[in-house]
């Protein structure tokens, strides 16, 4: 049996893992399945009440783009709002992502993991689970992505084309659930 080492997160604390450098949500892979981590500067109150209440609708948008983009928007109580982020399976590791993408063996993985970030502090920590439909569809756009040689300058390029629409906008293009 291996060694390993346990990691603690706690509310409160320095999140132990690298945190994004500005406001916004970026999306991973882990391990255990997808996760958003929002930046937020300056958390207030308000800010860790909307997020422990949770958002009642989120969409899914695979985009139309040469590099078919996967788009997840959520809808949160302000003052947060709607919280957009995207996933680049080029920047997977390897082994989780087919773990992920691994249906037989487990079934659908459909829980995501969220963790509002006030710099480098935890704020807050949340796990909800996904209508299983709209993981049907992240999978099948991965899959997609997997299917194309792109860099990550290409990505980014695909991406900022993407966000000329408003948060409301993806969110309202995408197919929506609750």
């Amino acid at each position: 049996m291996e060694n390993e080492q346990m990691t603690s997160l706690e509310v409160g604390r320095p999140f132990p893992f690298p945190v994004p450098n500005n406001e916004g949500a970026v999306m991973g892979l882990w391990e255990v399945g997808p996760v958003v981590f929002i930046q937020k500067f300056g958390v207030r109150a308000e800010d860790e009440a909307a997020f422990k209440n949770g958002f009642k609708f989120y969409s899914y948008l695979e985009s139309s783009t040469p590099i078919p983009i996967a788009m997840w928007t959520f809808e949160f109580p302000e003052p947060i709002g709607l919280i957009d982020t995207a996933f680049n399976v080029k920047i997977a590791h390897g082994e989780w992502l087919a773990s992920y993408l691994n249906t037989k063996v487990g079934g659908v993985m459909n829980a995501l993991y969220f963790f509002l970030l006030d710099g480098k502090i935890l704020r807050g920590t949340k796990i909800v689970g996904l209508d299983t439909e709209a993981i049907t569809l992240f999978h099948g756009t991965i899959r997609k992505q997997l299917q194309l040689a792109y860099t990550q300058e290409e990505f980014n390029q695909t991406l900022v084309t993407l966000f000329k629409a408003s948060p409301r906008e993806l969110f309202e293009t995408g197919r929506i659930f609750s």
